[in-house]
């Protein structure tokens, strides 16, 4: 039996990704239709816009994955694709901001459409029987992108608070300044990091330092859009 190569197993793992985000995509926007339904049309487009966002920014990374995925050492390679995964994620962010972001009721829901994918994204590579189209292999590249996975149930409730706390507060912050994105780009690379070299084997330590992260942009977002007084 043949051993798959770092190059072969990289291009299979990115190409489920691809397919995973198409699926995702299209629950999505079901789930768009049942907001514009229950919440309004300029509601439901902002939280539409975000999770657009969030898949924007996983496209516009998956050349990174793939080529880091070839390298051999694990840790460099982890390395680079937090980096580059928390960089990509808040300059795009900033283009739904400037793009779409209108007064901070537009940025709320923003945010939460953005946590909202990646969210529903992450689950989906947790599902045991999800073979199709994501796979669990392609969980294992999500590590370096904050999705770092546990079979625990409460580890991936602390991970959805966290999310959702994060991208609200950095879409409040951008829609605030468009300069915070220097900010909310160097947190989201710290915990990116985090997850990828630290989770192994300190996952509650990390999941802290995530969790008060996340506190942390959620209140300076509040406090820049005037929410706290």
């Amino acid at each position: 039996m043949n051993e798959e190569g770092p190059a072969q197993s990289s291009t299979r793992i990115t190409g489920r990704i691809r397919a995973g985000a198409a699926v995702v995509m299209a629950l999505l926007a079901l789930l768009a239709v049942a907001l514009a339904v229950v919440l309004g049309a300029d509601h439901a487009g902002a939280v539409l816009l975000g999770a657009l966002g969030w898949f924007v920014a996983l496209a516009a990374r998956l050349p990174v994955l793939g080529s880091a995925g070839r390298l051999h050492a694990l840790r460099r390679r982890e390395t680079i694709i937090a980096l580059v995964s928390g960089a990509t994620d808040e300059v795009v962010r900033l283009a739904v901001v400037l793009v779409a972001v209108s007064g901070v009721e537009s940025a709320l829901w923003a945010g939460f459409g953005w946590a909202l994918a990646q969210l529903v994204f992450t689950a989906a590579t947790e599902l045991p029987k999800f073979s199709w189209p994501v796979g669990r292999q392609a969980s294992e590249q999500l590590k370096a992108q904050g999705g770092f996975v546990s079979t625990h149930p409460l580890h991936s409730a602390v991970r959805g608070v966290t999310a959702i706390s994060f991208h609200l507060g950095a879409t409040l912050l951008l829609s605030a300044g468009l300069w915070w994105v220097a900010v909310t780009a160097s947190a989201h690379v710290l915990v990116n990091i985090g997850f990828a070299r630290w989770a192994g084997k300190r996952l509650v330590a990390v999941e802290v330092f995530a969790v008060v992260v996340g506190a942390v942009v959620l209140v300076a977002g509040l406090t820049s859009a005037d929410v706290l007084g």
